[in-house]
């Protein structure tokens, strides 16, 4: 039985004419396909912010094993979670929260205060002021998490000369680190000593920064100030009940300091290596933010960043206040001696745990978890 095949008019006719219109269809899409391809993702913004609606500096933002993706400017923003579906959101001062990007309405994140407090500090005529800081220590390599260092800092101020005297952290300490972080582990540890240093819980000094840093101050909303240099916002002030919260972006204000110094070595060399240091201090405050001292202290975030041979490298300093007071310098004395009595065997992180519920610390996120266990305890 004959077959009797239909061709379509259109395609009778297979000459060089209708092959060009083919070609010429297939060039068209293949262009498109490309651009289609090669056109950028759009960034996912994220914005994270307080109970009152304001923007949360130096917020950090992680992918759920532990990667870093960045941390927020002064506005709360960061730019980019770098196509994260879902992310943990950290701050010292505020609960850490897991969320999932594409369920957040214009990429605001809401984070709750931490339910964090040490007992008011009864002034008595003792010589020393006494703070003791419970730290953490994270350095990221390439974003990955290399090293994680926490313990007990013992601090003690000499209000007459004027000076600290710091405890051994040394024994009260646990340490976890990377392959990569082996390369790492002193420099480390040399910037983890910044997690023993307690400061001044006051505003910063506005004539002294104008002056040395060219850093000017709005402070005409009490309850938030707003520091800025000649290239636009560099930190800011708010009170939040009854604490005081300064976020500086140091090394912003210590660069343009640079350049209008003419320190022009220094300035390259910060500029080479993506030279970035901020921080959050956070204490208690009185009716005049100038009036704080040593006592004052509750928590602090410093985060250094720079790029060598290595790539980039971040370190963050976690410190929390958990005891303060005034004592005597026998009783400075036996708080040492305590001190390394209870962390002088081996300590992991399990065992700090402890240590952590007595004076309410926030556990670890379960990101930063995820990226520990990866490590090998030392």
């Amino acid at each position: 039985m004959a077959v009797s095949l239909k061709i379509p008019k259109f395609a009778v006719m297979f000459n060089d004419s209708f092959i060009y219109i083919q070609m010429k269809t297939l060039r068209l899409l293949f262009v498109a396909f490309v651009l289609m391809t090669a056109m950028p993702i759009s960034a996912q913004r994220l914005q994270v912010v307080d109970k009152e609606g304001n923007g949360i500096p130096l917020a950090y933002v992680l992918t759920e094993d532990g990667n870093y993706i960045g941390s927020t400017d002064m506005d709360g923003v960061l730019a980019d979670v770098k196509g994260a579906e879902r992310v943990a959101v950290t701050h010292v001062a505020y609960r850490p929260k897991l969320v999932t990007v594409s369920s957040l309405q214009g990429g605001r994140v809401s984070l709750d205060d931490l339910d964090y407090g040490i007992a008011e500090v009864v002034i008595t005529p003792k010589p020393y002021v006494y703070v003791e800081i419970y730290y953490r220590v994270y350095v990221y390599r390439n974003d990955s998490l290399g090293y994680f260092h926490c313990g007990v800092m013992p601090n003690a101020y000499d209000i007459k000369k004027k000076k600290f005297e710091h405890g051994s952290f040394h024994s009260n300490y646990v340490e976890y680190y990377s392959k990569l972080g082996v390369a790492i582990t002193w420099s480390a540890r040399a910037m983890s000593n910044r997690a023993g240093e307690v400061r001044m819980t006051s505003a910063p000094n506005k004539d002294k920064m104008n002056k040395q840093y060219y850093v000017t101050t709005d402070d005409s909303n009490p309850d938030h100030w707003v520091f800025r240099n000649p290239e636009g916002r560099v930190g800011q002030l708010v009170r939040n009940g009854d604490q005081l919260r300064t976020t500086l972006d140091a090394g912003k204000i210590q660069m343009y300091a640079n350049k209008v110094k003419g320190e022009s070595s220094k300035l390259k060399k910060r500029e080479d290596i993506g030279y970035n240091y901020q921080y959050t201090l956070i204490g208690n405050y009185k009716d005049d933010v100038k009036d704080a001292d040593f006592t004052d202290f509750i928590m602090e975030i410093d985060h250094w960043e720079y790029t060598d041979k290595k790539g980039p490298a971040k370190y963050i300093i976690e410190s929390y206040a958990t005891e303060r007071g005034y004592i005597t310098k026998d009783e400075w004395k036996e708080k040492n001696k305590e001190l390394k009595a209870q962390f002088k065997h081996a300590t992991t992180l399990q065992d700090m745990e402890a240590y952590e519920r007595q004076y309410n610390i926030p556990a670890l996120p379960s990101a930063v978890r995820q990226a520990l266990s990866k490590l090998k305890h030392l």
